[in-house]
């Protein structure tokens, strides 16, 4: 079923702005502000890492397969 422009004639897509993408452009623009590369920001990153390990914090690589647990399936399960 299709609306009318009528029960909508407040929305104008010429002038709406997404909260949520308003929020990112806003995080984008701190971000950018504060490191000059991406080198700086991923060293910055690796370092809260770090203080984070220290912290008792654990993280998991999800790109290293080897650390993954995989379920071993039984006969039944063939």
């Amino acid at each position: 079923m299709k609306e009318t422009p009528e029960k909508q004639a407040e929305f104008d897509p010429e002038t709406y702005t997404n909260p949520i993408l308003e929020e990112c452009y806003r995080i984008k623009a701190e971000i950018s502000a504060q490191f000059k590369t991406v080198e700086e920001y991923y060293l910055y990153l690796k370092t809260k890492e770090e203080e984070g390990k220290w912290n008792g914090i654990k993280y998991v690589s999800y790109f290293d397969p080897s650390k993954h647990k995989t379920s071993e399936k039984s006969e039944d399960d063939i």
